[in-house]
């Protein structure tokens, strides 16, 4: 899985971030555990995961949408995620926009990621796919 996540242009150095102690929750999410995410997602939408191992991972209403649109993506393999853009405005909420590689066609997703209930939850998520 490739997840090209551009680093800020000012800032010569990758950033790190310490790792959270584990007796506590944190509300930090870490770029590569937000890409690993997206392609879970890739994953279910093209109908190579059952949408039942996410549902921790979403909130009701996108995991509804998510089990409305799986197999939306229909590939001859597994999806790939291709590039991956995070846009975070408030420390809480990260919204995820990805492309997706399916077979000879590439694919456009986009997750909200908020930190709800003492852990991290995908409240929205869209495709360029519906389910009729």
């Amino acid at each position: 899985m490739a997840c090209n996540i551009p680093e800020p242009a000012h800032s010569p150095h990758p950033r790190r971030r310490a790792a959270p102690c584990p007796s506590r929750i944190s509300n930090t999410r870490t770029d590569r555990q937000l890409c690993r995410f997206t392609q879970l997602v890739a994953e279910v939408l093209a109908g190579q995961r059952n949408p039942a191992q996410m549902k921790a991972l979403l909130s009701r209403r996108a995991y509804t949408l998510l089990v409305r649109r799986s197999g939306v993506y229909a590939c001859a393999r597994s999806p790939r995620v291709r590039r991956t853009y995070l846009h975070t405005e408030d420390p809480e909420v990260t919204e995820v926009n990805a492309v997706v590689d399916c077979d000879s066609r590439y694919r456009a997703l986009a997750l909200r990621v908020a930190f709800a209930r003492d852990t991290w939850v995908c409240t929205h998520l869209e495709t360029d796919v519906g389910r009729g």
